[in-house]
């Protein structure tokens, strides 16, 4: 019961509050504090009473509408973000895994100053076994003479950030957990679980 009142909170309030408007009509004519008289008298008056409280349900339609669809949605930071990472064998006792964070800008707002955070857990024996956090990042750069502009992200533009890490070759796999974040607080999460072969994907 308590679910469904949750879900028609909006008919239901606009019912009831309909409902006191005809009860207080349905008294006020029977005590005759409106009848035909007074209503022929107040004709101009009614008749600019009429406007103004169609324009108040129009707004009030209006605002009901932004808050059942579009609340949340039209300015809202959206964000898909993706991770790729790709694993090469060397020489030496450890693989290198390249690790590219995608990220693409699915809302109508632009995402400012987008701040890359990873941490690496490293499955393996007790002696190989870690956690750490990227903190070093080549971001992609988006204008010729390579220069990068302001850190955004503009509605519909994807970016990417790029960087390296040295696994053990004993390990056996890996797990990458990415966030973006922004000044403002906003993030977006997404984590990926590869095995530690070369190539592996």
């Amino acid at each position: 019961m308590i679910i469904w009142l949750r879900r028609h909170t909006g008919p239901i309030i606009f019912a009831l509050t309909l409902l006191v408007i005809s009860l207080l009509f349905a008294n006020a004519w029977k005590y005759r504090i409106v009848s035909v008289d007074w209503l022929k008298e107040q004709k101009d008056a009614l008749s600019a009473l009429s406007s103004i409280i169609t324009m108040l349900i129009l707004l009030a339609g209006s605002v009901f509408s932004y808050y059942r669809f579009f609340r949340g949605r039209t300015l809202s930071l959206r964000l898909e973000i993706g991770i790729d990472v790709s694993v090469h064998k060397t020489t030496k006792p450890f693989f290198i895994h390249a690790i590219t964070v995608i990220a693409k800008n699915v809302g109508s707002s632009t995402i400012w100053n987008p701040t890359p955070h990873v941490t690496v857990h490293i499955h393996g024996p007790d002696t190989i076994a870690q956690e750490r956090e990227i903190t070093g990042w080549w971001e992609e750069p988006i204008i010729e003479d390579r220069k990068l502009l302001a850190p955004v992200i503009d509605s519909g533009e994807t970016v990417t950030f790029f960087a390296h890490q040295e696994i053990p070759a004993d390990a056996w796999a890996v797990t990458y957990t990415a966030s973006l974040r922004t000044d403002n607080g906003d993030s977006w999460f997404a984590a990926k679980t590869i095995s530690n072969k070369e190539n592996s994907k």
